[in-house]
């Protein structure tokens, strides 16, 4: 009877949220509040959370919920960041997708067992940082590429030797 109670209870606070969260857009269409609509990463970071809050809640533990969860809070510091700067920015900060990937699997590999999630977290933080020092600070780095495929590959096999 007690699974059943918590699970109403989460709809319940899950409605609610969105209930209040379309009042209070409906307030900012119809200019009674200003500037409410810049905070929109809110919703996603608040559903990421979410999973997050099911990953450790649950008996059995399913990596995908804190892979989901940590992706989802990302992008929404990512997205928030852009809403308080520029969104033309995004034309060469694209490359940070590629890390906020990387550090959900490295999120995923701290609370899951495996190291592939701890292979594809330095995959995918090595093609960003690469990506980004080419196309943020100077295409005259694209070298380090290398330079850090070759630690990433260091980084493997430290793994592979120390289990």
């Amino acid at each position: 009877m007690e699974p059943d109670l918590k699970n109403k209870k989460s709809i319940s606070v899950l409605a609610g949220l969105f209930i209040i969260a379309g009042m209070v857009l409906v307030l900012e269409n119809y200019a009674l509040l200003r500037g409410i609509s810049k905070f929109w990463p809110g919703l996603i970071l608040i559903t990421g959370s979410g999973f997050i809050l099911l990953f450790f809640s649950r008996q059995r533990k399913d990596p995908a919920l804190i892979w989901l969860g940590s992706f989802m809070a990302g992008l929404s510091v990512f997205f928030l960041c852009l809403n308080n700067t520029s969104w033309t920015t995004l034309s060469y900060l694209w490359p940070v997708f590629l890390g906020i990937v990387g550090a959900s699997f490295l999120m995923t590999s701290v609370f899951a067992k495996g190291r592939t999630y701890v292979y594809l977290a330095v995959f995918f933080i090595t093609v960003f940082l690469a990506l980004y020092f080419v196309f943020t600070v100077s295409y005259k780095l694209w070298p380090l590429s290398m330079v850090l495929f070759g630690i990433s590959l260091l980084i493997i096999d430290y793994f592979n030797r120390r289990n």
